[in-house]
């Protein structure tokens, strides 16, 4: 099974002034640098890292990653894939160090999904078979917000209906949708018990809108626009704080120095996956479902993030 969403992989046209901004004013742990990727990590996270930085001419979302239960598993999404008529690619060595396996898909609304199982963890054990510390109790050393795990991403796909047959045939639920004149508008959806993994909302091209992290509560979120702000990027501030009403989260929105745009995150409810979705009509989400309340929401939020180009160029075959 499909457990959650483990990594995402970012195309930077700086890995300096992406440093800067994760890791010097954020608070990322850098785990890794390579000549052209930047890994880190969020604090209370066990993996190895869940952010990748890649250094490429455009920016854009490269990929991203969900963990499953197995790595037999990997072999019966490859075999369902297929018999979806999607295009698949399974890689013995991923690219990026201490990743086993993955499993490429042409997803079918074009985002740069992949899957995998192994991957390397923290140490957290010491010579005589203890432990030293887990992975958060490195408080000391810790600045920035800091960020404290991933949680995940809102994508924009053409038609969402459309897009959810292919998440729910792979098994993620619907926590919550938005019900326009013709169909879906959004729909949030997870492998996990919070309210998503990924989130689908109607748009004119397929894109990234945003990935998230969750901080350690709401003043962590309000101490996020501080340390921007104190450190000279208050234009990065792109919209919040505020509540949501889908989700009940807490917000804010920040662009990094590429534009891609990160949502500060907390407070979001859990909800058993088999149980029924709540949905809204569109005039709701539009009054209370983005903004339970906060300020307007700018022009710039509407903006997006476009995807990796040159993923598997195979094509959906059925």
């Amino acid at each position: 099974m499909i457990l959650r969403l483990g990594q995402i992989e970012l195309f930077v046209t700086d890995l300096n002034k992406s440093k800067a901004f994760y890791v010097d004013v954020l608070g990322f742990i850098e785990v890794e640098r390579t000549e052209s990727s930047l890994y880190l990590r969020a604090i209370d996270e066990f993996d190895r890292y869940s952010l990748i930085l890649t250094q490429k001419p455009k920016a854009a979302l490269g990929s991203f990653s969900l963990r499953v239960s197995s790595p037999e598993y990997l072999r019966e999404l490859e075999k369902q894939h297929q018999e979806m008529g999607v295009a698949t690619q399974y890689v013995e060595n991923s690219i990026h160090p201490g990743k086993g396996p993955v499993l490429k898909v042409a997803e079918p609304n074009g985002h740069p999904v992949e899957f995998y199982h192994a991957m390397e963890e923290m140490n957290v054990g010491n010579k005589s078979g203890g432990v030293d510390a887990l992975p958060m109790r490195y408080s000391h050393l810790h600045r920035g917000i800091p960020p404290v795990a991933i949680d995940h991403m809102n994508l924009r796909v053409t038609n969402v209906d459309k897009a959810l047959e292919y998440w729910q045939a792979i098994g993620f639920s619907i926590s919550e949708y938005v019900q326009g004149d013709e169909g879906k508008f959004a729909a949030w959806t997870r492998a996990k018990t919070s309210t998503h993994d990924v989130a689908l909302v109607q748009h004119k091209e397929t894109s990234l809108h945003h990935i998230a992290y969750i901080v350690d509560g709401i003043s962590s979120v309000v101490k996020t626009a501080d340390l921007l702000a104190d450190a000279g990027y208050r234009a990065n501030i792109d919209y919040g704080p505020g509540r949501h009403g889908v989700t009940n989260a807490f917000f804010l929105y920040v662009r990094d120095p590429d534009g891609h745009r990160i949502e500060i995150y907390s407070g979001d409810y859990k909800r058993d996956t088999d149980l029924p979705p709540i949905g809204w009509t569109k005039e709701e989400y539009d009054t209370k479902g983005r903004l339970w309340w906060g300020p307007s929401v700018p022009d710039s939020f509407f903006e997006t993030t476009p995807v990796n180009d040159e993923w598997m160029k195979e094509k959906v075959t059925k």
